[in-house]
């Protein structure tokens, strides 16, 4: 995918991703999370980030050497909201299996995720009481988080109290799917 000039190979990120998804069919967990990762960052391949995690979670049920690699960028992506809402729970529970894989990586992140989204402080043990997608270290930072006049929390918080409250609903009409395929 990258090439290498030294050896004469032009970098050509269609080719490289061409070439991946030979050998995921060949039933590689490394080459599947390669792959997924071209998803998610649009190498070789339009990115489609919805469809790179559906991948990294495949990746996962394998249960090869790739997945706690396939777990810390599942982390990151919540983390982020790339591919799926932000939801740094999820984000610590997905880090912390990469860190029982013994991924050194996910053990540096773990304690970023878990540090108060406010003062920054370690641990934060305590969710949004709303949202349960925030983490405080106490009650007194989530107050403070929610009243500050740069970027609080409340109107993030209500934005996704109101689509969960949504998503709960039955839906009137019938919701239409795209598969993806290797």
């Amino acid at each position: 995918m990258h090439g290498d000039p030294r050896a004469g190979v032009a970098q050509d990120a269609a080719r490289g991703f061409a070439l991946l998804r030979e050998v995921v069919e060949q039933g590689c967990g490394m080459a599947l999370y390669k792959v997924a990762r071209c998803y998610l960052r649009g190498e070789g391949v339009e990115k489609d980030v919805a469809h790179g995690v559906n991948l990294l979670r495949q990746v996962i049920g394998q249960d090869d050497a790739t997945k706690s690699d396939a777990e810390i960028a599942l982390a990151v992506c919540y983390m982020e909201g790339n591919g799926v809402e932000a939801d740094t729970v999820q984000a610590a529970v997905w880090c912390q299996r990469a860190v029982s894989g013994g991924n050194a990586y996910a053990i540096e992140n773990l304690r970023l995720i878990r540090e108060c989204d406010f003062c920054g402080t370690t641990p934060a043990r305590q969710l949004c009481v709303r949202c349960l997608k925030v983490r405080y270290c106490d009650r007194q930072c989530q107050l403070a988080h929610g009243n500050r006049e740069i970027n609080p929390h409340k109107g993030p918080c209500k934005e996704h109290c109101r689509r969960a409250a949504e998503a709960s609903q039955p839906e009137a009409s019938g919701a239409s799917t795209s598969a993806h395929h290797l």
